[in-house]
């Protein structure tokens, strides 16, 4: 068991250093929110260390444990725990070099009161990653910003994607929680992001109506107001 270990561990950490040689950087021509002010942000593009903060959460498998990731190295206080058996790669990437796909949870402050439009941003490479995310419980589907095929590994596609998650007109929150699951194992995280964008609040109907009243009570009192003075 342990020359398998080892053996799966060795080819994994091959895999990862030959597979993924352009790394820690946007390929996306444009972020998802544009030129928009954001609120709040987080930024991952390097992954400097795994911490083991809990025990296995399924005891017939002593390689799947709780890990928080190293914080924010480009912006932001967000933080990122990875339950699996991931590693990090010589490129400073979360790997998943076992037969476990890796779950993430990930978190960034909010602000109580608005509406926000809320963006999760990824990068991988490897094997597929999940075209499906949540925000506190609420689920959304991929948008794929870049794609590069890079031939195939363990049998399956191997590619570097990005791609991100959206979720409009989020009212106001203290925390925004972000959950995913890789599909695979062998899919390594390169780059991440958390965003919010504040929304514009739109008027209610009867706001409008109160205010097309109050236009033509003015332009009565106007009429009336050059009769009397003609």
């Amino acid at each position: 068991m342990m020359k398998f270990s080892a053996l799966a561990l060795a080819t994994g950490l091959a895999f990862s250093a030959s597979a993924f040689a352009e790394v820690n950087q946007w390929d996306s021509a444009t972020t998802p929110w544009g030129d928009a002010t954001l609120a709040q942000y987080a930024e991952w593009n390097v992954f400097e260390s795994l911490t083991r903060t809990g025990p296995t959460p399924n005891a017939g498998n002593s390689f799947i444990s709780t890990y928080e990731v190293s914080a924010p190295d480009v912006a932001g206080d967000g933080t990122l725990t990875a339950v699996g058996s991931p590693t990090i790669t010589s490129t400073d990437n979360i790997y998943s070099w076992r037969e476990n796909p890796t779950s993430y949870t990930a978190t960034l402050e909010g602000t109580i009161g608005g509406t926000f439009d809320v963006y999760l941003r990824v990068a991988t490479l490897g094997l597929a990653p999940n075209a499906t995310a949540y925000l506190n419980g609420v689920a959304s589907t991929a948008v794929q910003t870049f794609y590069e095929y890079n031939g195939t590994q363990f049998g399956l596609e191997d590619s570097e994607r990005e791609f991100y998650f959206v979720w409009n007109d989020v009212t106001g929150s203290d925390l925004y929680t972000f959950t995913w699951t890789d599909l695979t194992a062998h899919t390594s995280l390169d780059q991440l992001a958390l965003a919010t964008v504040a929304v514009a609040a739109v008027p209610e109907p009867s706001t409008y109506g109160m205010l097309a009243l109050g236009l033509g009570v003015l332009a009565f009192a106007g009429r009336r107001s050059r009769k009397n003075n003609a």
